[in-house]
């Protein structure tokens, strides 16, 4: 499996999702977003390890394809690893917002 492939899924997918948080958060929508980030990278996480337990394609045999490997397991792979790393970065939002919340009532 080329590992570059997949770290570059990553890091990109990863940019992409800060930038629409940091969008959100200019257009005060920051809690709206990273709820949504943190229900999709869950169902997306959840829905990808019943693929990889069910064996679904050979989902299952993503780890051992070395040279063989298509771009289903590639997804798969990045499935995996993913939704973790998007989740800590919703909570991240999440604190964000709250500490913007709790400014805005201490300037009152």
């Amino acid at each position: 499996m080329n590992d570059t492939v997949i770290q570059v899924l990553l890091v990109a997918l990863f940019a992409l999702s800060c930038g629409l948080l940091a969008l959100a958060w200019m257009q005060r929508r920051l809690v709206l977003a990273a709820t949504v980030l943190f229900a999709v990278a869950l169902a997306v996480w959840v829905l990808d390890f019943l693929v990889i337990v069910s064996g679904f394609a050979g989902a299952d045999g993503f780890v051992e394809c070395a040279g063989e490997c298509t771009s289903f397991h590639y997804s798969i792979v990045v499935g995996f690893l993913a939704p973790p790393l998007l989740i800590a970065l919703a909570a991240f939002a999440g604190i964000v917002a709250l500490e913007q919340r709790r400014r805005a009532r201490r300037a009152r």
